[in-house]
């Protein structure tokens, strides 16, 4: 509201104030003062008009005792002299009319003296004795219409002072309403520029002073705390771009290191594979598989921290689809009997008749939590027995799958249990702790149950064992989850990287001790038709490749960078480009954009598929890498399984 809009509005519901009680004290002292007029007026006329009929009463008294009603009727005329006299009647006590008097109706006087009237009533004694009565009717018109007179004269007044009572409302009140009016254009001023500096200038000393006084100490702490504000907002600023910085070079570092450390593993892991594929004694191999399963747990522990990392950095994407849970189960199962056997525990699964055959979720996921708890009870537990149980629960949130693995190892301490999921904490920290860890294996578990929407805890008596329970919430698979489930193979046995992480989870020491095994046997190789172009900068990784894909009978084309491997893409013909990633003067991704491009604008060599050969590991690779055109991604150090698939399937599409 403007300020003139404003005043107006203050003066007026003052000055209406004022004028109001002016109105009602004023209104109701007129009414008191025409109501007193009309009383003291009325009984003046009665009073009078009693005095004349007691004094004419006693002159009738000779009239009636003589039966003289001519003498009578005579002094009645008498009042015609009298104005408020309307009518006079001498009854006797039989109750017959003696004499009546009326006065006649002259021209120009009112009409209404029968309709404002009243009757006075005085005997006619004759030694004490009433002989009769005499009548008289009093017009009281006249008093009436002066009061009517004085009512509007009064009314008028009262309007008047109404209306004084509102102007002089209005001008004194302009003291206080100026300022006030002034008071809210600084205020409302003050809120769209949020200048706090102005200050109000009242020189008074009264309440308005006070509120003056009390707005401008306002203003100040309005202001401290505005510069204060405005200098936090700043420094979290800055404390958000460092935390940015700080994240994306965590991030890059990550990425970097995975890359630095899995490059330099490829070449160990590739060797390996090389040298036990050659002729070797038995202690020759048992030393090669000892240096290769530290090489996988390593690989393994890599992967625990990604892991950690993508869940912090909230990139880590959940898969969906139709699996077997009772198939994952017994294949977990089967992974475990043996290092349980081996400790002389007693391992028992039990799954409920309501879990139903097919589920949808992420079962590499579910694995993985699963085998984190079941691993955990196995190293942990030196006697005594494990179970694992699944089955369905209800809960606040409907039907939910719960798991729950019991063993009766050493169980956890009360001052642990507060952080038994905590990042990088193990509750036995001493010199002389029997297990080893990161200690993020129960930290990458409760994540993932947390991003599946699912639950996780535990109970727990030191020296009495442990019970953890995980539920989660899995869907029922729709008609097209099924078909894709029917299509795929059940997968009974442990993968080799699922063996690694099961014999760093239950044998701490198994990447450091040799195995007892004997030599391991392999397959005749076999001959893959095939042309290949390897991109790849380092000449380890050359190498490792090279003798990888001779053993399969491939004769392979290098090229040390992008620029080389699109000019042999032009040259030669290539069924398969196994394509690194990272290289000098072009990467892989460049690369791959432009050799497809050839493929669909000039149509050269439409059947050559590129693969993706890279160290990071970290969460979206994939999908980035196979968005630009390849067909498949390897993360180094590549297995011999992984690269064989690859190499059927490219041999399966040339046929």
């Amino acid at each position: 509201m403007n300020k003139s809009g404003r005043t107006t509005s203050i003066h007026r519901h003052l000055a209406g104030v004022g004028a109001f009680i002016t109105g009602v004290v004023g209104g109701l002292f007129l009414l008191v003062l025409v109501g007193v007029s009309l009383d003291t007026s009325r009984g003046q006329v009665l009073e009078r008009s009693s005095a004349l009929g007691s004094v004419l009463a006693s002159n009738l008294t000779a009239s009636i005792v003589f039966q003289d009603p001519a003498t009578a009727a005579e002094l009645l005329n008498g009042l015609r002299t009298v104005d408020d006299v309307i009518e006079a009647q001498i009854n006797l006590p039989e109750g017959e009319v003696f004499v009546t008097y009326r006065r006649s109706l002259l021209e120009g006087q009112s009409g209404n003296q029968g309709l404002y009237s009243e009757s006075l009533s005085m005997p006619v004694l004759l030694d004490d004795e009433q002989i009769a009565s005499l009548e008289i009717r009093v017009d009281l018109w006249p008093v009436y219409q002066q009061l009517a007179w004085i009512s509007g004269i009064a009314f008028v007044l009262w309007l008047l002072g109404m209306l004084a009572a509102y102007v002089l409302s209005r001008v004194f009140n302009a003291r206080i309403t100026e300022p006030l009016s002034d008071l809210a254009d600084m205020m409302s001023e003050v809120t769209d520029r949020e200048d706090y500096s102005q200050r109000f200038s009242y020189g008074v000393r009264n309440e308005l002073g006070s509120v003056v006084d009390a707005f401008n100490e306002m203003l100040v702490r309005i202001g401290d705390r505005e510069q204060r504000l405005r200098k936090m907002i700043v420094d979290l600023e800055e404390a958000r771009d460092q935390a940015e910085s700080a994240a994306r070079s965590k991030s890059s570092f990550l990425a970097n290191m995975s890359h630095e450390i899995r490059t330099p593993m490829n070449g160990v892991m590739g060797m390996i594979s090389l040298l036990k594929q050659g002729e070797l004694t038995e202690q020759q191999r048992a030393y090669f598989e000892t240096i290769e399963r530290s090489a996988d747990a390593l690989l393994l522990i890599i992967d625990d921290i990604l892991d950690f990392t993508k869940i912090e950095a909230g990139r880590l994407k959940l898969g969906r689809s139709a699996f077997s849970l009772r198939d994952s189960l017994g294949s977990i199962e089967a992974l475990f009997s043996e290092p349980a056997s081996q400790k002389g525990l007693v391992l028992s699964f039990t799954v409920d008749s309501t879990v139903p055959e097919v589920v949808v979720g992420d079962p590499g996921r579910i694995r993985q939590i699963l085998l984190n708890l079941i691993g955990n009870a196995v190293k942990f537990t030196d006697e005594g027995s494990i179970t694992v149980t699944a089955g369905l629960t209800d809960t606040d949130k409907g039907e939910q799958f719960r798991f729950t693995v019991a063993d009766t190892g050493p169980g956890i301490h009360p001052d642990d249990q507060t952080r038994i999921f905590g990042e990088f904490y193990q509750a036995d920290v001493s010199l002389t702790r029997a297990h080893g860890g990161t200690g993020l294996g129960l930290a990458i578990t409760e994540q993932l149950v947390r991003l599946m929407r699912g639950r996780i805890g535990f109970d727990s008596r030191h020296g009495q064992g442990s019970l953890f329970w995980v539920e989660l919430p899995l869907e029922a698979p729709g008609d097209n989850t099924l078909g894709e489930w029917a299509t795929e193979t059940s997968k009974t046995a442990a993968s080799g990287k699922e063996s690694a992480r099961l014999e760093r989870l239950t044998n701490p020491t198994a990447s450091a001790s040799a195995p007892t095994t004997g030599a391991t046997e392999y397959p005749l190789p076999v001959t893959y038709d095939l042309q290949v172009l390897v991109a790849e900068d380092s000449e380890v990784n050359q190498f490792i490749i090279r003798e990888l894909l001779a053993k399969w009978g491939i004769e392979i084309a290098v090229a040390a960078n992008g620029l080389e491997a699109v000019e042999a893409f032009k040259k030669w013909a290539f069924d398969l480009i196994l394509m690194d990633i990272q290289m000098p003067e072009m990467d892989g991704l460049e690369a791959t954009r432009q050799i497809r491009a050839l493929q669909a604008g000039e149509g050269i060599h439409a059947g050559c598929e590129i693969v993706g050969l890279s160290a990071h590991a970290m969460s979206g690779d994939r999908e980035r890498y196979m968005a630009e055109g390849m067909i498949d991604y390897l993360t180094k150090p590549i297995r011999m399984e992984e690269l064989r698939e690859v190499l059927d399937a490219c041999l399966d599409k040339k046929r």
